[in-house]
């Protein structure tokens, strides 16, 4: 798999705009591209000019089709000058869960119709230590399997990891409401990860989304099941 976590922050007054020209992207990448399995689309909860895209993409292949093709186009053009300051993109690797995992969005039946925005997502980029990226890697992994198998609230707890940059790891979390969220922080799975990896932070991490989900609506599907490894 390959994965582009993006985050922005859109300038004052076109953020509707903005995100409704991002969901034609997204309708037009899961519905159309073989390759693209989901087109995530999240708006924090304190900044709504914070916006981040979780795209999951079969291979390197399939986001270079994804670019050449005209939805994404006109996604571009229209936006371009509404994103204010640089554009955060991390093209990373599944470490968890694995490639078996459930990844697609489709789901048959689904009434576009109807949009719900309940769930509550975490769309945050981890810098570690050159030394401790394995030994981080294997305490996440762990979370992620303690949070998937036995928080029925948790939806998905993805780890990836950067391409060109292997300190750079990401964390994609779906949860079903906020409460599942707090829920989350009061487990012992989350409380031992926390004390392990406590210093393995290269310097500040920096400031996650934490949102709803703009698009799909929760009728899709969000979750990848109960992964092992």
């Amino acid at each position: 798999m390959r994965i582009l976590m993006v985050q922005f922050t859109i300038k004052d007054g076109m953020t509707g705009a903005f995100l409704e020209a991002a969901k034609g992207d997204g309708r037009g990448s899961v519905g159309n591209e073989a390759g693209c399995y989901r087109f995530d689309i999240i708006q924090d909860r304190d900044d709504p000019n914070r916006v981040a895209f979780t795209e999951v993409y079969d291979d390197d292949a399939a986001i270079e089709t994804h670019g050449a093709q005209a939805h994404m186009t006109a996604w571009r053009d229209a936006t371009k000058e509404m994103i204010d300051g640089p554009v955060k993109v991390g093209r990373c690797r599944n470490i968890f869960p694995g490639d078996l995992a459930s990844w697609n969005a489709r789901r048959d039946g689904v009434n576009e119709g109807f949009s719900s925005e309940n769930l509550f997502i975490i769309h945050a980029e981890l810098p570690v230590l050159a030394d401790k990226v394995d030994e981080f890697i294997e305490a996440v992994k762990l979370d992620g399997v303690g949070s998937t198998n036995l928080e029925p609230g948790c939806l998905r707890f993805d780890v990836y990891q950067d391409t060109s940059d292997p300190t750079r790891l990401w964390l994609y979390e779906v949860y079903v409401n906020p409460e599942a969220f707090q829920f989350h922080t009061t487990t012992p799975h989350i409380a031992k990860w926390r004390d392990t990896v406590a210093d393995w932070y290269d310097g500040e991490r920096p400031a996650a989304i934490r949102g709803k989900n703009v698009w799909p609506s929760d009728q899709w599907n969000w979750s990848s099941g109960s992964p092992l490894n």
